[in-house]
């Protein structure tokens, strides 16, 4: 098999699992969010150590470990990972799925916006014309539904945030995400401890406890096949593909989980397609040196 091959089943098996992460926490819908992220945060944890230790770069944690400016930074995006998690937990408790999806649509766009104002990367007309037509879609949600549509915003927002303050550190993948989730995982101990002292907790030799205990390999899973893929593939090759996740994502809302696409989800849907195809466009006439 050649490389190029390998890498793109590898990112689509990373794209296909993102995508179908909602059918997972339609099992466990019942358990408080909070509940679950404190279980993906701990478990997750635990798997990266093992992955860690197999990989012999426990020694490379240390010593990022010991730098606090990149600690530091390491437990605000632990944060920002965090609050996305749970966002999206919540959202597939609160049967919004449709609104995930439109809010990773908006993520790449999200991002580079941020790009433009944090790091003063130049935007071409292209690309303004585009995110202004994501504000359009945003501005037709909050039309529609008479505020802002938080999960939409609320996921791109602190993905597209933690994507930046990660570039910037220059951290590896496996060994930031092991430092953010072990910072967080003394907080998430003892809100499942709290949990089980007042006998509220879901957690236990059943079918919930098999569940919640997987939430750690369902996170780190598609994180170890889209680390592989982008050994043999163009970045720009794997921008095209994420979008099958949020694809796949609205087709389980509609299709399993019957949630509506009213008329205006349909507008906004169909905006920051059209934005996503412009900024396509324009990206790949950059890159044939056109204009």
């Amino acid at each position: 098999m050649q490389a190029t091959q390998k890498g793109f089943i590898l990112a689509l098996a990373t794209f296909i699992m993102w995508g179908v992460f909602p059918i997972f926490f339609k099992f466990i819908e019942g358990i408080a969010a909070t509940e679950v992220l404190a279980h993906r945060i701990i478990w997750s944890a635990l798997i990266l150590l093992v992955i860690l230790i197999i990989t012999k770069r426990l020694n490379s944690v240390k010593r990022i470990a010991k730098i606090k400016k990149v600690t530091l930074t390491l437990a605000i995006t632990g944060a920002l990972i965090a609050s996305n998690w749970g966002v999206f937990i919540y959202a597939i408790n609160q049967n919004e799925i449709l609104a995930t999806s439109l809010g990773y649509f908006i993520n790449p766009l999200f991002s580079i916006l941020l790009g433009a104002i944090i790091l003063k990367e130049e935007l071409s007309p292209a690309l303004k014309l585009s995110i202004f037509i994501v504000f359009i879609a945003i501005g037709v949600q909050i039309y529609a539904i008479g505020n802002l549509p938080l999960i939409s915003i609320i996921l791109p927002l602190s993905f597209a945030l933690y994507g930046l303050l990660r570039k910037k550190l220059g951290v590896r993948t496996f060994e930031g995400l092991f430092i953010e989730t072990i910072i967080l995982t003394p907080f998430a101990l003892l809100y499942l401890l709290y949990l089980a002292i007042n006998n509220s907790s879901e957690f236990g030799i059943n079918f919930n406890g098999i569940m919640l205990f997987l939430s750690g390999f369902v996170t780190i899973l598609p994180l170890l096949t889209f680390n592989a893929s982008t050994k043999y593939l163009k970045l720009s090759t794997i921008g095209f593909l994420q979008y099958i996740s949020p694809t796949l994502s609205m087709i389980i809302a509609v299709f399993i989980y019957n949630e509506t696409l009213d008329f205006y989800k349909i507008i906004s849907f169909a905006l920051i397609w059209i934005s996503l195809a412009i900024a396509t466009i324009s990206n790949l006439r950059r890159k044939n040196g056109t204009k």
